[in-house]
């Protein structure tokens, strides 16, 4: 009997200790898994859409555009060829890549209305690269070639370009693209010279004065005239942020 009684309380005591363990475990685990659930969190490798109000912005000179491009089929036809050739889904892909506004794959419908053989006459192809802007920006072009009309190529110097434009200005995109239009050292020399860095009360050569009005107002046609062409190949996700 005097064994059973050390057997049985050894046993219990036994109990304990696993009870206690478990206990512990189980406290551990809940907390873990309620980090990990946590309302608000943003998956790993998932992007969230803030709509910087830059895109949504209207004044007198950007309406002016508006209003032109509202009568004529510039940004309609644009986009049809952009569709057509399934040039915004790639497009988009790489913005993505390189974390840029959305906004910004539509810069072709202002620079060569989606034509990849674009010529200007000092730049070339979709992004109408200047020949010393694309060959920093790794496009080959040279009497046998110019990769300038390769737009895949051209879309990620372009993306890369846009990217080191946006951090160059602080993400103030009217003046990464006025430095787009312009170049960054001409718009660095402006804003010291006028000290301000708002772009509109920049005094500017008229092509990058108004190179920034009118690729907002296109934007604005865009998205309120033909929204099937506008977010045609654009992320879900943007698409759902309005």
């Amino acid at each position: 009997m005097r064994n059973f009684s050390k057997s049985f309380l050894f046993l219990i005591q036994n109990c304990k200790r696993t009870l206690f363990k478990n206990i512990i475990f189980i406290f551990i685990f809940a907390i873990l898994l309620s980090g990990c659930t946590k309302k608000g969190t943003i998956p790993k490798g998932a992007r969230s859409y803030h709509n910087s109000e830059v895109w949504k912005q209207s004044n007198s000179r950007i309406v002016k555009y508006v209003d032109i491009y509202k009568k004529n089929k510039h940004v309609k036809t644009c986009l049809d060829r952009a569709k057509s050739r399934r040039y915004l889904y790639y497009i988009h892909r790489v913005f993505y890549k390189y974390e840029l506004p959305p906004e910004l794959a539509y810069l072709p419908i202002l620079e060569s209305c989606f034509d990849y053989k674009a010529d200007s006459g000092s730049a070339r192809g979709m992004w109408q690269f200047t020949k010393a802007t694309a060959k920093d920006y790794g496009l080959d072009v040279s009497f046998l070639s110019d990769e300038r009309l390769n737009w895949r190529k051209s879309t990620d110097s372009a993306a890369r370009y846009l990217k080191i434009l946006g951090e160059r200005f602080e993400n103030n995109w009217e003046l990464a693209l006025a430095g787009y239009n312009g170049g960054p050292n001409y718009m660095e020399k402006q804003i010291r010279s006028q000290r301000t860095r708002n772009f509109w009360k920049l005094k500017l050569r008229k092509e990058t004065y108004e190179y920034v009005p009118k690729f907002l107002a296109m934007l604005r046609v865009a998205k309120s005239r033909y929204p099937e062409l506008y977010f045609h190949g654009a992320p879900r996700a943007w698409v759902r942020s309005g």
